[in-house]
């Protein structure tokens, strides 16, 4: 029996090889009338893809794990459609996995990945985890990894993270200067690397402009929408609002947008909220929310790309760190004063 192979196919239509690899993988660069006639000529010339001759030669298995810990967020879900696009493009499988925010869940995704041989991983921490132990084995065993979004600081893996702390500062100081300066942050969890930067930029900028720090504006919780809902109940409650929310991600924000609505505030003549998120999500809330922009789908490319060239390359911890910059957009939930 003649074993077909791409080249083969590429010949007989005199198209390069690549074109034939991404047209058999649906690949979205190749055109539906050029992906019908290689399948058809593929079928027709009795091709079947190799896997196991291709992991054998090259001692890999052309995988990647990810592990996001929530895909109701369309943030993660923006990052993950642009992972897959990347390896896919060259020529690598995805295995997503969900922690659900909880530190166990990523743990056992992470040992499942392992066993299955992924050849790499691409993590975003669950808002709960602290146990680095799962990592220093992942390390151990020589496999790359790569953080996105959330990370360990200390350890020795690459990562690709949101330049959170200036993105803040910037924009609290604009603000600021537009005349604000009672205004409260509901910061997330100050263990991830996020809420711990976001934190500090909201610290720092106060300081920088001599506005004072009230540690009952500052209040911590989760990274979902109940959590700010119940943030907002919470600081409503004590009689003593601000003039403005600082709220860690967009999902946050419409959660304190809910319970503001509830309690008959409006938005932002009552209280104006701001937050960190994407505009093609924020651009849907109402009133529109003042963001600080953050591009998900770069940085879905920017960990992928990471990832690929340390595993081509045999790095097992690069230790790379790249930062993606954000862009403060004044929109409809922050009067200008």
């Amino acid at each position: 029996m003649v074993n077909i192979r791409q080249s083969d196919i590429a010949k007989k239509l005199n198209i390069s090889r690549v074109t034939v690899s991404k047209a058999l993988r649906d690949h979205p660069d190749i055109s539906l009338s050029m992906k019908k006639k290689i399948i058809e000529t593929a079928g027709k010339m009795g091709y079947v893809p190799n896997l196991i001759a291709r992991q054998l030669n090259s001692r890999r298995t052309f995988t990647i794990g990810i592990v996001v810990p929530d895909l109701e967020n369309s943030f993660f879900s923006y990052i993950v459609d642009s992972m897959i696009d990347y390896a896919t493009e060259h020529n690598y499988y995805v295995i997503l996995t969900v922690s659900r925010e909880k530190e166990a869940i990523e743990k056992q995704n992470i040992e499942n990945l392992i066993s299955m041989r992924v050849d790499g991983l691409l993590v975003c921490l669950s808002q709960e985890t602290t146990d680095e132990q799962v990592f220093t084995k992942a390390g151990k065993m020589k496999i790359p990894l790569v953080f996105f979004d959330r990370a360990f600081e200390s350890m020795n893996f690459s990562k690709v993270l949101f330049n959170d702390k200036p993105g803040a500062v910037n924009s609290l100081n604009r603000i600021i200067r537009e005349g604000y300066s009672r205004i409260a942050n509901f910061s997330g969890y100050a263990k991830t690397n996020i809420g711990k930067e976001r934190l500090e930029g909201f610290t720092a900028a106060l300081k920088h402009n001599k506005l004072p720090l009230r540690k009952e504006w500052i209040i911590e919780g989760g990274f979902e929408l109940n959590d700010g809902y119940e943030s907002f109940k919470k600081l409503n409650s004590s009689g003593n609002l601000p003039e403005l929310i600082f709220a860690v991600n967009d999902r946050v924000a419409l959660g304190a947008y809910k319970a503001a609505k509830e309690a008959g505030l409006r938005i932002p003549e009552d209280i104006g909220i701001f937050a960190y998120g994407f505009n093609e999500i924020t651009d849907f809330f109402d009133p529109q929310l003042t963001v600080i922009n953050q591009d998900p789908r770069r940085m879905g490319f920017e960990a992928c790309k990471l990832l690929i060239n340390e595993i081509e390359k045999g790095i097992s911890s690069g230790g790379n760190k790249i930062y993606i910059e954000e862009e403060f957009l004044w929109r409809k939930s922050v009067n200008r004063k």
